[in-house]
């Protein structure tokens, strides 16, 4: 079994087959398990503020999100999962577009197989993507969504998170699998911090929430294995996040 990461959007290779997840740690990745759990009907994806508008027009949607950290105007949710917790969104349709995570997924889109990954589902997240490689045999590969294409340290923490939950599957079988030094780094930076609070709170995400007044967002996206949905992308048009299995 082949384990890698791509720890900036950049670094992804051409498409080899591998089953994709796609990790946007703070906060889209979050956001998208949250809504599932929280019964949103129709989950649909969109690459920019002009497109997430005529979206949510044509199919009477509510709209979230954010742009460079902050909600558009005419938005009714920011893209942050502790208020959206608070909403009333069950049976109802809404509309998602981040600066970062969304542009990633779209990026993703022709891939076979791409899931959404994060801390709150890592576990259930990493056993579905080892089960559909293992039925593919093909390998697994962890993408990290950055901030304006670099790197940021919650999302490789997050693919640390979910190749530690591959790897002790695998090891339960006697199976060791194949790791690159990209997936090798992100299971060290896992292991150097066993506090997800912590680890967050120091990243760039974690300030960019604090310089924005919403830090809240910091311990409730470190919940770890708090959810059992995996979100798999259905490239559209337009794309939509359902819950695998659905």
């Amino acid at each position: 079994m082949h384990l890698d990461v791509s720890l900036v959007p950049a670094a992804l290779p051409p498409d080899d087959g591998s089953v994709l997840v796609v990790i946007d740690q703070i906060r889209a990745s979050t956001v998208i398990v949250t809504l599932l759990d929280l019964g949103v009907s129709d989950l649909v994806l969109a690459g920019n503020v002009a497109s997430a508008r005529r979206l949510a027009r044509e199919h009477g949607s509510l709209l979230a999100g954010e742009l460079r950290a902050r909600k558009p105007p005419g938005y009714d949710f920011d893209n942050s999962p502790s208020e959206l917790v608070r909403a009333d969104l069950r049976g109802r349709s809404l509309v998602l577009s981040t600066t970062n995570g969304t542009a990633v997924l779209h990026r993703v889109r022709g891939a076979r197989h791409v899931l959404v990954g994060c801390l709150r589902n890592a576990t259930a997240c990493a056993r579905a993507a080892l089960a559909i490689a293992e039925r593919e045999r093909v390998g697994i590969r962890v993408v990290c969504a950055g901030r304006s294409r670099r790197f940021v340290l919650e999302d490789a923490y997050a693919a640390g998170a979910i190749l530690e939950a591959v790897a002790a599957e695998l090891a339960e079988r006697g199976v060791e699998p194949a790791m690159t030094d990209a997936a090798i780094l992100a299971l060290r930076l896992r292991a150097a911090e066993p506090d997800p609070v912590a680890a967050l709170a120091e990243s760039d995400g974690g300030a960019t929430l604090r310089r924005i007044g919403q830090e809240e967002d910091i311990p409730f996206c470190a919940e770890t294995d708090r959810s059992a949905t995996v979100p798999v992308l259905r490239a559209g048009p337009p794309m939509r996040m359902e819950r695998l299995g659905a």
